[in-house]
């Protein structure tokens, strides 16, 4: 069988490279290679880095086509700036040979074309099946990030906050630093950024911008680390509490998935999270509810865990457990056989 995948980078050293298919073709025994449209192969996994005009066209002989997706394009509204800009934008990237404006018409139509879709969440999923029915919901694999495992709870001062992600999502915070601000007036804070040192904003290749910079402006007691995969967990379970707040007004940030939460959870650290539709959900099924929908909830959801060390265990071990069932690798691994074999 011949496999081709149009990477997120070509290096594959982007986040789902790392851990969506490329991952589940290691762990599996498939071999692949970089695909290109002039070429025929049994199986295409594409992602929204390709051309997706001419990808959408790809139609040789009986060629199987899954599109891959682990942002919420769909939820953009046709006129949204994002969504219009993002054409133009991966023209100047050299990701299409020529500049358009529907970014979402571009997603829609490439769906529309594939013969399976894996998508990161069920509310992505329920959105993209209008467009190819054989939709399915599969989480990023988290387990090579998780290398230490949080087991002492006790808090001292200051207290230490982590953060995980991409460089451009730091400003991000903002959406937490009223909260931050008012509790550090009682109880110092530490906010740990495990991140990129500095980062393009802009499709993340242009207006450079360094990470300290931009982050010291929300709050004043910031630490950045060069992110690393093998470094993630050692400086996440040395902290007190993750973090992950985002802008709900936001269609695209409101409908991320659940991977950070769940990575940190496996990590073992009680985590504080925005209320995003699958940040709740996921909260919910697990039995907690720390998940905050402005800067009030989130001051007293941080102090809450910062003044109670069992409620911190509990949330640290009881995400641990239910990640691990939930989310575990061989799970993950079945439901991508599930796509594989729907085909």
């Amino acid at each position: 069988m011949r496999v081709g995948y149009v990477p997120y980078s070509a290096s594959l050293t982007q986040p789902a490279d790392r851990r969506r298919f490329p991952f589940y073709a290691e762990r599996r025994g498939i071999d692949f290679e970089l695909a290109s449209p002039s070429e025929a192969y049994d199986v295409v996994i594409v992602t929204p880095r390709a051309n997706l005009t001419e990808w959408s066209g790809y139609r040789p002989g009986r060629s199987k086509l899954i599109f891959d997706m682990v942002d919420s394009y769909l939820d953009l509204p046709r006129a949204d700036p994002k969504a219009l800009l993002r054409g133009p934008a991966k023209f100047l990237a050299g990701e299409a040979p020529h500049p358009f404006f529907s970014y979402r018409h571009a997603i829609e139509r490439i769906l529309e074309r594939a013969d399976a879709a894996t998508l990161a969440t069920p509310e992505q999923a329920a959105v993209a099946v209008s467009f190819c029915p054989n939709s399915h919901a599969i989480l990023d694999f988290q387990s090579r990030m998780v290398q230490r495992i949080k087991e002492d709870y006790r808090i001292g001062s200051p207290v230490h906050l982590v953060w995980e992600g991409l460089g451009e999502n730091v400003r991000w915070i903002s959406e937490m630093a009223q909260a931050l601000e008012e509790v550090a007036s009682d109880q110092p804070l530490v906010l740990h950024l495990v991140t990129a040192i500095e980062y393009g904003q802009f499709v993340q290749r242009f207006w450079r911008r360094r990470t300290s910079r931009v982050a010291g402006r929300i709050f004043s007691d910031v630490r950045v680390y060069q992110w690393s995969e093998q470094m993630v967990s050692v400086i996440a379970t040395a902290c007190d509490l993750a973090v992950i707040p985002l802008p709900l007004h936001r269609p695209l940030e409101r409908g991320k998935p659940e991977s950070k939460l769940v990575s940190f959870w496996r990590m073992g650290m009680p985590t504080v999270a925005s209320s995003t539709p699958a940040y709740v959900r996921t909260m919910r099924e697990a039995g907690q509810g720390f998940h905050c929908a402005d800067q009030s909830e989130w001051r007293d959801t941080l102090i809450r865990l910062i003044q109670n060390q069992d409620a911190r265990a509990q949330a640290g071990q009881g995400g641990r457990t239910f990640a691990e069932l939930r989310y575990g690798d061989e799970r993950l691994l079945e439901a991508w056989d599930d796509v594989f074999d729907s085909l």
